[in-house]
């Protein structure tokens, strides 16, 4: 894997504007790179890196989806000229973008397939729409078997939030609460990039989420509490 960086040399000040027009050419036909990968640290960095080779491609899509990939303790990325170490228990979320992911099979520790990211304002604009925060949750229960739409806000620790759409269908009671605890118990949550590939996020490092709608049926230890709007 390599870093994504571009070395130039000064050319002499004669030579300048011939140089940069070979350089924008040179750009102009550059093939993007098959993967990008973003690493996004709970200390608000980012970091980027980016490959080519397939074979490669293949071997971290597939690493990076196996359900204990945020139980090994780092992550290291050998690049042309420097070696990265990542620390997992400081990662919060982590991207792999590449137009021509989104067809490719997902391995079964995605337990969600069906969720997307979505910008802060449709999300907002999706809530407001189907008015998912004024209605009762026991007023959203659906026949098992029934179509329903619904939203995740999950905000990481240093603050960062991810949006997520997704649709499911609707099950028996005993059914849903085991979905509940099942998803309360995964150690990551892989959805699908709005530009093509696939975004996991370290639920170790979330320090809230937020489901719309609210099942009609929630864990008995729940605590009973409606959220009110922060003056701060």
């Amino acid at each position: 894997m390599k870093a994504h960086v571009l070395v130039e040399d000064t050319p002499p000040a004669s030579q300048a504007g011939s140089h940069l027009e070979t350089r924008r050419g040179e750009e102009m036909h550059q093939p993007s790179p098959q993967l990008q990968i973003r690493i996004y640290g709970t200390d608000g960095s980012l970091s980027t890196f980016s490959q080519d080779d397939p074979a490669v491609v293949q071997r971290i899509l597939r690493e990076s989806q196996r359900a204990d990939f945020f139980a090994q303790h780092r992550i290291i990325v050998a690049g042309q000229s420097s070696l990265t170490t990542f620390v997992v228990s400081n990662i919060a979320r982590m991207d792999l973008e590449g137009e021509d992911l989104s067809a490719r099979p997902r391995t079964p520790a995605s337990q969600a397939p069906q969720l997307i990211e979505i910008s802060k304002p449709e999300f907002l604009y999706q809530v407001e729409e189907h008015d998912l925060k004024h209605v009762e949750r026991r007023m959203r229960e659906h026949a098992p078997g029934k179509a329903f739409v619904g939203f995740l806000d999950i905000q990481l620790v240093g603050g960062r939030h991810v949006y997520l759409k997704f649709h499911g269908l609707a099950a028996l009671p005993a059914e849903r609460l085991q979905k509940v605890h099942s998803f309360l118990m995964l150690p990551s949550l892989s959805f699908r990039l709005p530009g093509g590939g696939l975004g996991i996020v370290n639920l170790s490092n979330v320090s809230k989420f937020t489901a719309y709608p609210g099942p009609a049926d929630v864990p008995a230890d729940a605590w009973v509490g409606n959220e009110t709007q922060n003056n701060e």
